[in-house]
């Protein structure tokens, strides 16, 4: 049976490809530039560049804990998961790493579907919780994420709104 993992699929869907109660991730990315990913509100607060490598860091990590993989990319705390503002002037860099969090988003994707309603009770690692809690606890780390990436887009006046067609 998989109607709990199929919610899961459901949620993962809703916020990283489909505008429904709120924009995606892929809403909030669509068109922006490297100077705009670099950019800071205050030059302390982290940029839309940092937030994606967040998102990436974790989702990586998600994944290798539901595998039961050591990942491989270790932070010495929470902050370097964020890495530095993102060059202004390197579009390539910054559409290679959109790219990045849509492969790690798709595996993740991949991972989720080969689950079932039984393995998703059980605790990814010894001592630990449900790979349910898990994938919950990641689902909303994303989204408060998304909303911190579409209040920076808001205060830089680039943002356009939600495509609900």
């Amino acid at each position: 049976m998989q109607a709990v993992t199929n919610v899961f699929l459901e949620q993962l869907d809703m916020h990283y490809h489909q505008n429904d109660w709120f924009a995606s991730i892929n809403q909030a990315l669509d068109g922006v530039s490297a100077a705009e990913a670099a950019w800071t509100s205050s030059g302390i607060s982290n940029s839309i560049w940092q937030i994606v490598n967040h998102l990436i860091f974790w989702n990586e990590d998600v994944i290798h804990r539901i595998k039961g993989t050591e990942n491989p990319h270790q932070a010495a705390d929470n902050e370097e998961t964020f890495g530095n503002p993102g060059d202004p002037e390197d579009e390539i860099g910054w559409n290679q790493t959109v790219e990045r969090l849509n492969e790690v988003m798709n595996t993740l994707k991949t991972v989720i579907a080969d689950l079932d309603d039984e393995k998703l009770k059980v605790p990814y690692a010894a001592n630990r919780y449900s790979i349910e809690r898990l994938l919950s606890h990641i689902m909303m780390h994303d989204t408060y994420h998304l909303g911190q990436i579409v209040l920076l887009r808001k205060l830089q006046s680039s943002w356009g709104g939600i495509d609900w067609s």
